[in-house]
């Protein structure tokens, strides 16, 4: 059984008057990949800071492997910070040191010997893909590159933890494929526990193993990414959800579906243990109800399938009505107006 490495226990922070976190209470297990959701200004960046200390809690605490570090001393936490990675969403690196300079510089810092720094450096490079980069200067590297450098200067004292805070936002999306397989491959390489700090929920779909959704400073909705997205519980997570699935129809998608579709339209949720097949299957001969799907779509989150479908319903309204009923002891299902 996998034990927490990051517990969050009430914990607070207030800058002067303002709050920008209450009450948060999560725990992060070693080795898995964790993703906190939010909108600009939900307190998601300030949630990474606490945990590498460079913001202090106002109340509550927080514990990294094991260690309550609220009540260290900077010394300690120096220390501390040692086994915990940050990769930025500006890359955050030194223009006037090469690629090589970048990665080793954490090493240089924390004492390494010059020969152990540059296997340790020449080992990350290649690890991330850019060997053949090492003595150009970050001016001269592509987003994608900057990134990669970024997270081999992040590997290089062999943390335990790494924080990702909004690492892929200013990146277009075939980079940021390509930088979260490379951090899949940290976590399942490496085994190091790595926390995903993202507006985007496709990130989320695509990297993680569970999931914090942040509004207002608060944690509103937390759980494995497969339940969150299978059934999101507040009005926040579904709207992040619908994003990934883009499944229900928009204003304007819906006054086309009505032109062509004068029948009764339902939303009815998709995924593997919400099958509505076997209702639908009898619409005709235990029903009489005839159903086309108009709108929606079905993604893919590891083995598991989850969406939602726009169906047409044709029949007798008090037909539909059952129909409808059966289909939503199954699943989640909204009729539209």
């Amino acid at each position: 059984m996998t034990s927490p490495i990051i517990e969050f226990r009430d914990a607070g922070k207030k800058f002067g008057d303002v709050t920008a976190l209450a009450g948060v209470d999560l725990s992060i297990d070693a080795g898995e990949i964790y993703a906190v959701i939010g909108h600009s200004g939900a307190g998601k960046s300030t949630l990474v800071r606490l945990i590498n200390a460079l913001e202090r809690v106002t109340s509550g605490s927080v514990l990294v492997d094991g260690v309550d570090i609220t009540t260290l001393s900077e010394r300690r936490l120096r220390e501390v910070r040692l086994g915990i990675g940050m990769v930025f969403q500006q890359f955050n690196l030194m223009r006037s040191r090469t690629v090589f300079g970048n990665v080793a510089y954490p090493l240089k810092v924390a004492g390494w010997a010059k020969a152990d720094r540059e296997r340790r450096v020449t080992e990350l490079l290649k690890f991330v893909g850019i060997a053949d980069k090492a003595w150009q200067y970050p001016d001269q590297l592509s987003g994608g590159q900057k990134q990669r450098v970024g997270i081999a200067r992040a590997l290089a004292t062999n943390p335990k933890i790494l924080l990702a805070d909004e690492s892929t936002s200013a990146l277009d999306p075939e980079t940021t494929d390509e930088v979260l397989r490379l951090l899949k491959r940290v976590n399942s390489e490496f085994g190091v526990t790595i926390v995903v700090i993202t507006h985007e929920m496709e990130v989320v779909r695509e990297i993680a193993d569970r999931v914090a959704v942040l509004k207002d400073g608060k944690v509103i909705e937390h759980g494995p990414v497969r339940d969150v997205f299978a059934a999101p519980q507040q009005p926040t997570t579904k709207t992040f959800v619908e994003t990934v699935l883009r499944a229900r129809p928009d204003s304007a998608d819906l006054a086309r579906i009505r032109e062509r579709h004068p029948g009764r339209l339902v939303i009815a949720r998709v995924s593997d243990d919400r099958r509505i097949g076997p209702v639908l299957s009898e619409a005709i001969s235990r029903y009489d109800v005839r159903f086309e799907v108009v709108h929606g779509g079905v993604k893919e989150l590891g083995s598991t399938s989850f969406g939602s479908l726009t169906l047409e319903l044709i029949g007798a309204d008090a037909a539909v009505d059952k129909l409808i009923a059966d289909l939503r002891t199954t699943t989640d299902v909204e009729e539209l107006a």
